[in-house]
């Protein structure tokens, strides 16, 4: 099941709390897993964040701790300047997730 722009609800209520966390500049979606009912079983997102935020396993820690999702998902997160440096490099990580779905950008 997805809402109208074709977000499960499941990542986009994740989605919504981790913004109100810690606002990040941007939240993407890494990849997710279906069920055989087309359910969603586990995902992965990642949040890019301001560079005040230097340790990384820290603030992942903090919003898995502090988010309620019924199914695994984990959480990937790269500061701007970090981002900054590897986003244009088809080589990174960086690069082949800011081709994937946005679902979140600040304004």
């Amino acid at each position: 099941m997805t809402d109208a722009a074709g977000v499960a609800p499941v990542i986009r209520e994740m989605t919504e709390e981790i913004v109100k966390l810690c606002s990040p500049f941007w939240v993407f979606l890494v990849s997710k897993k279906t069920d055989r009912k087309g359910e969603v079983a586990s995902f992965k997102l990642c949040i890019v964040v301001e560079d005040s935020y230097t340790d990384h396993a820290a603030l992942e820690s903090e919003i898995l701790i502090n988010t309620d999702c019924p199914v695994p998902c984990d959480i990937i997160v790269y500061n701007i300047s970090d981002w900054n440096e590897c986003i244009d490099d088809d080589c990174t990580f960086a690069y082949r997730v800011s081709e994937g779905e946005l679902l979140y950008e600040q304004r």
